[in-house]
């Protein structure tokens, strides 16, 4: 479901916008910041699961001899 809003920025953001959403989508600016926000989201979320890992290290390779013994 989508929801409309609405943004103030900069007009120098806004020129850009308009520019690149022309060139990728066909000068949909809600595309493109739609995009652009869900590879930020995707990004952020990779980086929360490696730090995870890297706090606690063992961890997969104990679920996985438990995966085995089972």
């Amino acid at each position: 479901m989508k929801k409309r809003m609405s943004l103030s920025v900069e007009a120098l953001t806004a020129q850009y916008l308009t520019s690149r959403a022309q060139r990728e989508t066909g000068g949909n600016v809600s595309a493109l910041l739609d995009r652009l926000v869900r590879q930020v989201q995707l990004a952020e979320a990779a980086a929360a699961e490696a730090a995870w890992y890297a706090a606690h290290p063992g961890y997969a390779e104990d679920a996985e001899a438990e995966r085995y013994a089972a």
